[in-house]
């Protein structure tokens, strides 16, 4: 009889170990991060959503109900210019842009428009450019969005409409710089400023990298109408100070904030049931039928299998999840808040990377997309996957607050120019009626650089993200066969602010159009 208790009593042993030591591991998990976030807190860090959420915006002041009265009206007549619009700035070389309202037509690989036809398209928008162009007469734009929901109850669809009044906005601008009349122009180039920077109450990832796709395309426009010779000193002065209220840093600072928060609240419903999770898993299913993938799994294994992983992650893996997510958040926010204290930007992306790489965090292949798409998903990655978008995002900030910059010194210069018919032989001489100093590269926290060759044209770059000063040289590598030429390529050497491509250029462009690389 001894053997036979032996053994139970072995079994029993065997039985609480295997009960008592996954709930010991599953508190002190839970204990460790627990820690950090009590950490955090002692830091000033704000993690709870009621801590970072903007105040609402007074009716008065806000300009939402009226876009959102128009955004049926954007989509339904968004294809007529979606395919072949006005080119603002279409790089056609490193370094060299055409000046797309001095052209005879419209081109494109996909075909050619007459201005009339562009005209035509316009028209048919014309009410949605009137009240893009009136309602920015309010200051802010508050979609109202409750936070405190997480992220699977946002309707942020609202953002794309604000980027299509942009488009049409800038398409605008450019038929009327064709027709000569840069006062109309200016005013559209404000209204889309306006707009972009409206966008700076919501609290979003997705509203920030909106706000600097909008951005971007002010800045393109704003290039197209430098390059007029009848854009006037005051209209050139509001797009300037229209320009200098961005602050794409803050903005960044805000959002990884409030987004941070949210994943909190997410990640505690999602540990809180098994239903809990649901929603975020049907995402797959969702994304297989989108591609017309087989979604009729319903076995019994798979959906073991899927449950199996769902109550691991819940009790064990969420832990460790939740930890690499706070730390990559904490990484990404200190990268962005170092550079408001003149920290540059590549010192703040170093540091960052630093910690991200510490975590393992990397960027995820075609191939984990695929297996995702396969429900072959890294349950101990479903928070902490999403923070290397933070690196992206910061990054995206650092080309938005040197393209600003660059485009503020731009339009001085332009100002400059029209006031005593030449550039100035350096940047300091805009101070103090043109600019307040000379403006910093956010790339390296030096100043940009600046240089007048022969011929009264200027040079003005910055060094671009290899952070080295290559002379102002935008060349791309050499064997680079792609087609976008962007100024702020992350593969360019120098970020140089274009010049207008020569009739040459641009016939040899035209020539190579659709031709394959």
């Amino acid at each position: 009889m001894k053997w036979r208790i032996k053994i139970l009593i072995a079994i029993g042993i065997v039985v609480i170990a295997a009960i008592v030591i996954p709930v010991i591991h599953h508190y002190q998990l839970k204990a460790e991060v627990n820690a950090y976030i009590a950490q955090l807190k002692a830091q000033g860090e704000p993690l709870d959503v009621a801590q970072v959420i903007p105040p609402p915006v007074p009716a008065e002041q806000n300009d939402a109900p009226a876009f959102l009265k128009i955004a049926s009206k954007v989509d339904a007549t968004w294809d007529v210019l979606e395919s072949n619009r006005p080119p603002e700035m279409r790089m056609i070389a490193p370094g060299k842009a055409m000046v797309g309202w001095q052209q005879p037509d419209v081109r494109s690989s996909d075909g050619t428009n007459s201005w009339r036809e562009i005209q035509a398209a316009l028209n048919q928008a014309d009410d949605i450019i009137h009240t893009a162009q009136q309602i920015t007469n309010r200051p802010q734009l508050d979609f109202n969005f409750d936070y405190a929901e997480g992220f699977d109850n946002l309707k942020i669809t609202n953002f794309i409409v604000l980027r299509r009044s942009a488009l049409l906005l800038a398409a605008h601008a450019m038929f009327n710089l064709h027709q000569g009349d840069a006062g109309v122009a200016a005013n559209d180039i404000h209204a889309i400023l306006l707009e972009a920077n409206a966008m700076q109450h919501d609290r979003l990832e997705i509203s920030e990298l909106i706000q600097i796709a909008i951005a971007n395309i002010a800045s393109a426009t704003t290039w197209e109408i430098l390059q007029t010779t009848n854009v006037t000193d005051d209209q050139l002065n509001e797009l300037q100070q229209d320009w200098s209220r961005f602050n794409f840093a803050t903005g960044g600072v805000n959002a990884q904030e409030v987004e941070r928060a949210m994943g909190e609240l997410t990640l505690a419903g999602w540990r809180g049931s098994a239903a809990g999770l649901n929603p975020y898993l049907s995402i797959i299913s969702r994304a297989q039928a989108s591609l017309g993938m087989d979604t009729d799994d319903k076995s019994f294994w798979s959906g073991l299998k899927i449950r199996s992983k769902a109550f691991l992650w819940r009790y064990w893996w969420s832990y460790p999840d939740e930890l690499r997510y706070l730390k990559g958040y904490e990484a990404s926010l200190n990268a962005v808040r170092s550079t408001s204290s003149g920290v540059s930007f590549l010192d703040a992306l170093q540091a960052q990377n630093k910690a991200l790489d510490g975590l393992h965090v990397s960027s995820m292949s075609d191939d984990d997309y695929f297996s995702i798409l396969l429900q072959d998903l890294d349950f101990h990655w479903l928070m902490s996957q999403s923070i290397d978008d933070l690196s992206s995002l910061n990054n995206k900030i650092m080309k938005a607050e040197t393209a600003q910059n660059i485009v503020v010194t731009a339009i001085a210069l332009k100002r400059y120019q029209i006031k005593y018919g030449h550039y100035p032989t350096n940047l300091d001489s805009l101070g103090p009626k043109y600019l307040p100093g000379v403006p910093t590269d956010p790339v390296n926290a030096q100043p940009l650089h600046y240089r007048l060759n022969a011929g009264g044209i200027y040079l003005l770059y910055s060094v671009g993200e290899n952070g080295k000063d290559d002379g102002g040289n935008p060349a791309f590598p050499k064997n680079y066969r792609g087609s976008n030429l962007f100024w702020t390529s992350n593969i360019a050497l120098d970020w140089v602010w274009p010049q207008p491509a020569t009739t040459e250029e641009v016939q040899k462009y035209y020539a190579n159009l659709g031709r394959p690389n």
